[in-house]
């Protein structure tokens, strides 16, 4: 995944936890593209302002999701989910039992 994707995803993730103003600034960068450049005319402040408020405002995505790890958490989901319904296509008796129970063990995982 890119830079720019996984920080839209974060930003998706984790928005709440930043200023107005980063969220802003944030967005006009992952989700809009634009360059520091752009971003500065945009707002009226420098590019190193924005360069400066851009790093913060990852780090404290990227510190988000190190302590709650919910997108981690979203990826291991749809994998236990994929593996379930896979089983639920399967003629095995055997190989659902063994999907059913790598999922519960899974998910009891997850949820410690």
């Amino acid at each position: 995944m890119t830079e720019k994707a996984e920080l839209s995803l974060l930003l998706d993730y984790y928005s709440s936890f930043l200023t107005e103003r980063q969220r802003e600034l944030m967005r006009l960068s992952a989700d809009e593209d634009m360059s520091l450049k752009e971003i500065a005319d945009e707002v009226g402040v420098s590019r190193q302002g924005v360069r400066d408020c851009l790093a913060k405002a990852s780090a404290q995505l990227n510190e988000c999701e190190r302590k709650l790890g919910l997108i981690e958490k979203d990826k291991e989901l749809r994998s236990i989910l994929a593996l379930l319904e896979s089983a639920c296509r399967s003629d095995s008796e055997s190989e659902t039992k063994a999907a059913v129970d790598s999922a519960v063990s899974r998910i009891r995982a997850l949820i410690k």
